[in-house]
């Protein structure tokens, strides 16, 4: 019975013929594992291949403008990205390089997308991003990565992007030379656009043009008025010189041809209307050429009644605008805490150690008080705002002021004056006069369009907005990665060493039962 039970236990596992046997099925199991290996390979290939897939050619820039980091062009106008693949620029690409032969221009324009393409941003991104992962962070150590990636992700460069084109079945059929021609002159026309019609290289300021010296209906057949309407023009263009001499640089500019300098100009012009527009009004009114003082006597009134509304508007809206800053600042003299908000016995009284005591009520008022204090501190900005907006509009009266006096002088020179006729060698001489006078205007404004490019030019000195980083470039994506892939292959092949020596030993067995059944 003893024998039965010693024969009924099984003897234990040994190790070394576990080891013989998987050596002795070695060749096996390395043949299985390359089969699976080749197996698996080509699965993969097949499977990427066999992926939807699409081609897409890239062309790299860089954006190269004063502020393109932070969304604004050199003349501080707002900018996007959107804009160099906008309606009008893709448009003019299309039709210039004839695409319509491949394809029409609504799949066209679908085809054609930036993207923001800062190598060095995606590097960092990567790194803290890996960092944040680690479940070890404490919460502290997490909110000084944060701090860090913010300082560094804002001090890099945000000025490089690419401009791609996405091949589809209705676009695939345009020639990848074609392609390539067609992504920098997609660049080309947006520069040209923002720059010659946009205007985004010269500065934010309002030019008058050569053509305000256009002669208007108003100064034909008589000369006092032309000789005011001309006279209302160069004070115009006068305005337009100070305002651009405030410019930096500005006064230190020349035009390039006559070398005149925007204070010469602005000399020039009170020139004109000291020594030859006043002179031809004398000139007129003692000749008898004014062909009919009534018709211009109307005309010199109705400009005086625009004159002394423009100085009443003026006046009121400096009396606005000091009449708010008063109301908001009214309060000013309550701002400080007064003798009620020191309560609590007499401020001479003492105790028995001679100090005086007293003590300070916080009642509402008194916090009340300390909040506007605060308060006007913190508004120092719209207040000197306000300031210098009654500055501006204060300043504004006295030419609008000069005007009325200025009309009612000329109204009282012509009263009286007796009908004449434009004719003989006077009204020539005053003809001629005029219009070398309108000349000479016509000139200057167009030498302070010349300042105004340089004073541009100046400031901005970049002359080119963009420049290729990198020639173009074509890659395909799909929707399968192969490095995902890839590693599934290397989980199968790493699976099948231990199927196969688990295989293997339980052939072994196999064997090794049928032997002993054989023998017995």
């Amino acid at each position: 019975m003893s024998d039965l039970h010693q024969n009924e236990v099984e003897t234990p596992l040994s190790v070394s013929h576990v080891v013989h046997v998987l050596r002795a099925y070695a060749p096996a199991i390395v043949l299985a594992t390359l089969a699976v290996a080749v197996a698996s390979f080509i699965i993969t290939l097949l499977l990427y291949l066999t992926a939807p897939a699409q081609r897409i050619t890239t062309q790299a820039f860089r954006l190269d403008f004063k502020g393109a980091a932070i969304g604004e062009y050199p003349n501080g106008l707002k900018f996007s990205s959107a804009e160099i693949v906008s309606g009008p620029i893709l448009l003019r690409v299309w039709t210039d390089n004839d695409l319509k032969r491949f394809t029409d221009y609504n799949s066209f324009s679908r085809s054609i997308f930036v993207l923001e393409a800062n190598a060095e941003y995606e590097k960092l991104a990567a790194d803290y991003r890996t960092r944040l992962a680690d479940i070890k962070l404490s919460p502290i150590d997490r909110e000084r990565l944060q701090r860090d990636w913010e300082a560094k992700s804002a001090a890099l460069k945000k000025n490089e992007y690419s401009l791609n084109y996405l091949r589809t079945e209705k676009t695939s059929r345009i020639p990848e030379s074609v392609v390539r021609k067609v992504l920098t002159d997609i660049l080309a026309a947006w520069a040209s656009f923002a720059i010659r019609d946009q205007h985004v290289l010269s500065y934010r300021m309002a030019v008058l043009s050569p053509n305000l010296l256009a002669a208007s209906d108003a100064e034909d057949g008589d000369f006092i008025i032309a000789l005011q309407v001309l006279r209302e023009k160069m004070f115009r263009v006068s305005n337009n010189v100070r305002a651009l001499a405030e410019l930096p640089g500005a006064e230190l500019v020349r035009t390039p041809k006559d070398q005149i300098s925007l204070e010469e100009i602005r000399v020039r012009l009170e020139e004109i209307t000291r020594y030859k527009i006043e002179p031809l009004t004398s000139l007129v009114r003692s000749n008898g050429l004014i062909q009919n003082p009534a018709a211009t006597l109307r005309y010199l009134e109705s400009q005086l009644a625009y004159d002394q509304r423009s100085l009443q508007w003026t006046q009121e809206q400096a009396k606005a605008i000091r009449d708010s800053l008063a109301v908001y600042s009214m309060s000013d003299h309550s701002a400080l805490p007064d003798s009620s908000a020191v309560a609590a016995g007499s401020p001479n009284a003492t105790d028995k150690s001679g100090r005086s005591s007293e003590s300070v009520v916080m009642n509402d008022s008194f916090i009340d008080r300390v909040v506007s204090m605060v308060n006007q501190s913190g508004d120092m900005q719209y207040r000197q705002k306000q300031v210098d907006d009654y500055e501006t509009a204060a300043r504004a009266i006295i030419p609008a002021q000069l005007a009325v006096e200025y009309d009612k002088q000329v109204i009282d020179f012509v009263r009286g004056a007796t009908p004449g006729q434009a004719a003989g060698a006077n009204a020539d001489r005053v003809r001629a006069e005029i219009g070398a006078t309108q000349a000479e205007v016509r000139k200057l404004v167009q030498q302070v369009n010349e300042i105004y490019e340089q004073v541009s030019r100046n400031l901005n000195p970049s002359t080119e907005l963009y420049a290729l980083t990198a020639p173009p470039s074509v890659h395909a994506e799909r929707t399968r990665s192969l490095a995902n892939l890839l590693l599934y292959d290397l989980v199968a092949i790493l699976a099948t060493i231990p199927v196969a020596a688990i295989i293997a030993l339980l052939h072994a067995r196999v064997r090794e039962e049928e032997a002993e059944e054989a023998v017995a």
